[in-house]
């Protein structure tokens, strides 16, 4: 099966665009990724900073609530409350006394807080009183004092203990959970109880740190998230948030330092920042609460990949002109070889009149210039083939390299062919017209020998040699002899002045081979059995056809002949015997009719 050709201006072309487009392409995907990388790396510090930032307003929010806490235990008339061990005076005290002196949140405007959060003790911040024991004499809250001692609670043994707190702690109260900071009621040297003070974590505040920081904003606790900033993430995008931050916890737990990474929701990249609520005591924590800040790596890119659109539009951009530029550059290449080709299949066809233009002064150029002579050279030698035989030219190509002189014996028939009657017709005519029917005769002669698998060998004014090789050649000679004389018959009827052919043939061995010099050669025949057949051409009269004893011999069955009297022959002693063919009434084996 023949294979698909592909040209080679399409491979030029291919090739210098596919270079062009890989070239473009490296090094746009480079700036690209270098880009890229570079502002993932701003994203990832600004991010960094925003949870450091946010690191520090919780600091903040944790002094407030000490400094609160602090300044609520020096109260005389608390501590006054708290010294008679009544709850009734501790309640009454701390819900008309202290609650209007409460911050319910110190990071959010009092605008954005309700009335309801400073009328409804219930929904405020958390605000516990102890005695010395531990046990509550005391709360904001309107609900029953809790029946037992917190004094297992970190922060608040830590507080019976003197201690003011580094740090703020998680509460779960009536499954609300709350920043709270234990803090010493003092008398003197003598510690009365604890106050503990907290705020709770409620998604008023998330949504107002988010639309502060430009983050999400959420808070887990207990290993789930009890408030988010979050309004349209799916269900299962929230469960996936939840079980990666708690996961994030453990290398929290481990090394003390906030943990970042990558996460998946919703068919969008977020950037997840996860730090402690309580960072010295995060081991030992009765109720672990992580901040968790979470930032759209979707739109902090959207920048980024209008930066890479505008770099792949002049990427596509350069990418047409390579193709423009390799479409002009292949055609400009490729055009004089096109135009090579055409002449090559000109020649091919045998047209070698047209010179191929010359279209560029490079290498090409001159090939094709060269190529021009060479097509000059050609047609030149084509013109000369016409003048020599087929023999001449089948010596010719079975040996290129050199034709020296000399010859061969070999076994041939050789047919002599002369035109009678064609100096008087030639008389009375023009040059031109006696050359028209000169070639008109040969070309004649020349077809039939052809067909008859003969060779001519030359013309001699008026008279065609041909030679015959090979088995049959006797017969083929005569044939071709007969059918001359019948075209030739054809031809001349009719015309006023009466031309007519003579033939003479003979067979037998020859010298074949080139004479002459080594500048000028002539391959034909010699000998004495070309003379002979020179002799019987020159003696046979108008349409008549003879023949030797050697083709006679090879032939006396198959034609019908008439012994006539004998030749003399320069170089022979004896006269020889010729044989004049009846050809008007013998049927040959070309199918001649008689």
């Amino acid at each position: 099966m023949q294979t698909a050709r592909i040209s080679i201006r399409w491979k030029l072309m291919l090739s210098l665009i596919g270079f062009s487009i890989g070239m473009i392409g490296l090094i746009l995907y480079g700036i690209s990724r270098s880009v890229e990388n570079r502002v993932k790396e701003e994203i990832d510090s600004n991010f960094r900073e925003a949870g450091r930032i946010f690191d520090r307003i919780q600091e903040i929010r944790f002094r407030q609530i000490r400094q609160t806490a602090v300044l609520l235990a020096d109260i005389p008339t608390l501590k006054a409350a708290v010294s008679t061990g009544d709850t009734n005076t501790v309640n009454r005290h701390i819900r008309e006394e202290l609650r209007f002196l409460l911050d319910y949140d110190p990071l959010i405007p009092d605008d954005l807080v309700p009335e309801a959060y400073y009328a409804d003790p219930d929904s405020g911040g958390l605000l516990i009183v102890t005695g010395p024991d531990g046990y509550p004499v005391g709360q904001l809250a309107t609900t029953p004092l809790p029946d037992y001692s917190l004094a297992g609670r970190t922060d608040v043994r830590e507080a019976l203990q003197g201690s003011i707190p580094q740090n703020i702690t998680l509460w779960r109260q009536d499954d609300r959970y709350f920043n709270v900071i234990s803090v010493p009621i003092f008398l003197r040297d003598r510690i009365l109880g604890t106050l503990t003070y907290g705020l709770p974590l409620r998604r008023a505040e998330a949504e107002f740190l988010s639309t502060d920081l430009g983050n999400q904003i959420s808070y887990f606790v207990d290993n789930r998230i009890i408030s988010t900033s979050f309004s349209n993430l799916s269900q299962g995008a929230f469960t996936h948030l939840a079980n990666s931050v708690h996961n994030a916890t453990f290398g929290i737990i481990n090394s003390g330092e906030p943990a970042s990474f990558d996460l998946e929701m919703d068919g969008e990249t977020w950037l997840i920042y996860v730090s402690p609520m309580q960072y010295e005591t995060v081991r030992e924590a009765d109720v672990p609460g992580y901040y968790v800040v979470a930032q759209s790596l979707f739109q902090e890119l959207d920048v980024l990949r209008r930066l890479q659109y505008f770099i792949f539009g002049i990427g596509f951009l350069a990418i047409v002109v390579a193709i423009g530029f390799g479409i002009g550059f292949t055609r400009h290449i490729t055009r004089p070889i096109n135009l090579l080709i055409s002449g090559i299949n000109r020649i091919e066809q045998g047209d070698y009149s047209e010179k191929v233009p010359v279209v560029s002064r490079d290498e090409l150029g001159m090939l094709t210039r060269t190529f021009n002579n060479l097509v000059e050279n050609l047609r030149e030698r084509l013109m000369m083939l016409k003048f020599v035989s087929e023999a001449t030219q089948e010596a010719i190509r079975s040996n290129l390299s050199e034709i020296k002189l000399g010859g061969e014996n070999k076994v041939v028939t050789v047919l002599f062919s002369d035109i009678r009657g064609f100096t008087g017709w030639g008389e009375k005519r023009t040059p031109e017209e006696v050359i028209e029917m000169l070639n008109t005769f040969f070309r004649m002669q020349t077809g039939i020998v052809k067909d008859h698998q003969g060779d001519v060998d030359k013309f001699v004014g008026d008279e065609l040699v041909a030679v015959f090789q090979g088995k049959g050649m006797e017969q083929n000679a005569v044939n071709a002899a007969i059918e001359i004389q019948k075209r030739t018959r054809e031809m001349t009827s009719g015309m006023e002045t009466p031309v007519s052919v003579g033939i003479g043939i003979n067979a037998g061995e020859v010298i074949m081979g080139a004479m002459g010099s080594e500048e000028r050669m002539d391959f034909t025949v010699l000998g004495n059995n070309v003379n002979l057949g020179a002799r019987l051409g020159s003696v046979a009269q108008p349409d008549q056809i003879l023949i030797s004893l050697s083709v006679y011999k090879k032939l006396e069955r198959s034609i019908e002949t008439r012994t006539l009297e004998p030749v003399a022959v320069k170089g022979i002693e004896k006269p020889v015997e010729v044989f004049e063919v009846v050809w008007d009434y013998i049927e040959t084996e070309a199918g001649y009719e008689s």
